[in-house]
């Protein structure tokens, strides 16, 4: 079988030219990354370059010591404390050369400085009949050699009274109270007579050793029934902690909610003009504010931030700013000449130049007239009885009235439908008017606003009768 070659070689055809040959792609190098002691290749291999999430700490033992360097020399050498004050000597190793600095321990030796009288301080200011001289020296020398260390100072306390002093047991409380007592007396005596520094030191040294024998005894005593509590009175006591701060809470709650009450009761006294709200545009942008409020349970804001939300879209639309409507005395496409009598009142009372060139059309001149001819043959009173009903915005298509009634929550409409089947009132209209459902929906956000002050009526008794009750204990206590 020929070749492609032969083939080619027979019909003179050049040789197929071989595509130049590509230089082999490099390859890529591996980096080795450091070796860690401890752990195995191919756990390392997995982590490539990447950082180990865990630091890898590198067991190894002990460096090996350096044999060549020469030992440091260890000398046996005597030395004194200068914290003794019998001068006897001691003997230790010392590293290098022996010094004669003073014993590096005899630092920490701190005595307390126990204060000293005589005779006569002791005649002015420190003489008692519960305590003899002879006792208190014996007190003030245990507290010299122990260093106020009180109840070591307790357990050596062994007085032998002499022949003519009765027998006497000191308690711990005892001991503290007649120290402390003779201290701050020797301060004043001192003071008074010149001899002693009054530092701001001093002064904190002097309000220290106020000590109450009495508070000291109540609270050790408080201490022991603490400590000897049985389980079960742990429990209750735990149960009332959380019972008491359960009270708190709700106090607090009933205070929050008091405060609403009386917040929402108050008439506030409005600072800017409501002039706005007399369109029906600015009523329903007014309502839908307070249905939301409602909704969110927010009563602490202030009214006019509903004022400014109900203004902010009237002011975006180019809403008038009151008397502005649509009519529709009797077809669906004509527009009757109040909106545009309303157009002209707004633009002259804001006096705006560019209001005063406005042109108007010869057709709205047209309908202007023939409405106000239309509005003058019908009484004020009497529009409902020819069906003339004036809206500010229509909405397109087919609905029922009933459909556009007002719903609550869930819960406030339970408790809605109950007052009204106690009234004998349906919640189904028999026939949905307009103004039907208008005196509909004003019912039920006067209902709404029945229940929520009953609420807030029966929160503030049941506060009234805890506090009597509150009272009432307090005084049979």
């Amino acid at each position: 079988m020929a070749s492609s070659a032969d083939v080619r070689d027979m019909l003179d055809l050049p040789d197929r030219q071989e595509p130049s040959s590509r230089p082999p792609p490099a390859k890529r190098t591996k980096t080795e990354g450091k070796r860690f002691d401890g752990m195995n290749r191919e756990l390392q291999n997995l982590l490539g370059d990447n950082t180990p999430a865990v630091t890898v700490i590198e067991n190894r033992f002990k460096a090996k010591p350096n044999w060549k360097l020469k030992p440091t020399p260890w000398v046996w050498s005597k030395f004194k404390n200068s914290a003794r004050s019998d001068d006897l000597e001691f003997s230790h190793w010392v590293r290098g050369t022996p010094s004669e600095d003073d014993y590096v321990f005899a630092k920490f030796n701190m005595p307390v400085d126990v204060p000293t009288y005589t005779e006569q301080e002791y005649e002015k200011c420190l003489a008692d009949t519960a305590w003899t001289p002879r006792e208190t020296a014996y007190l003030f020398d245990l507290c010299r050699e122990y260093d106020l260390r009180w109840l070591v100072i307790q357990d050596r306390y062994e007085y032998q009274p002499e022949e003519k002093e009765p027998p006497s047991i000191r308690t711990l409380e005892d001991l503290k109270e007649r120290y402390y007592f003779c201290c701050r007396k020797l301060m004043d005596l001192r003071r008074e007579e010149g001899t002693m520094e009054w530092t701001p030191r001093e002064l904190e040294l002097y309000n220290a050793m106020s000590f109450n024998k009495d508070k000291e005894m109540a609270r050790k005593q408080y201490l022991e029934r603490l400590l000897s509590r049985s389980p079960a009175e742990v429990a209750e006591e735990e149960r009332l902690i959380l019972e008491y701060r359960k009270l708190q809470e709700s106090s607090k709650k009933l205070v929050q909610e008091r405060q609403d009450l009386l917040h929402l009761l108050e008439s506030p006294q409005t600072s800017s003009s409501f002039a706005q709200f007399q369109s029906s545009q600015g009523l329903s942008q007014l309502a839908a504010n307070i249905l939301a409020n409602d909704k969110n349970r927010r009563r602490k804001a202030v009214p006019e931030s509903a004022e400014a939300a109900a203004q902010q879209p009237a002011t975006q639309k180019g809403a008038p700013g009151h008397g502005s409507a649509h009519g529709n005395a009797g077809g669906h496409g004509q527009q009757p000449a109040h909106a545009h009598d309303a157009k002209a009142s707004s633009s002259t009372q804001h006096n705006s130049p560019a209001a005063a060139t406005t042109k108007v059309s010869k057709a709205d001149l047209v309908q202007s007239a023939t409405a106000k001819k239309v509005a003058k043959r019908v009484a004020p009173g009497e529009e409902h009885l020819y069906g003339i009903s004036y809206h500010d915005r229509l909405t397109q298509g087919v609905f029922l009235r009933s459909s556009r009634v007002s719903t609550l929550k869930h819960t406030v409409q339970a408790k809605v439908q109950s007052v009204l089947a106690e009234l004998s009132i349906s919640s189904k209209l028999a026939m949905p008017t307009a103004k039907v459902c208008e005196r509909y929906d004003a019912l039920q956000q006067q209902i709404t606003v029945l229940l929520d002050a009953k609420k807030q009526a029966d929160k503030l008794e049941a506060e009234v009768k805890v506090l009597r009750a509150q009272k009432g204990g307090g005084q049979a206590e």
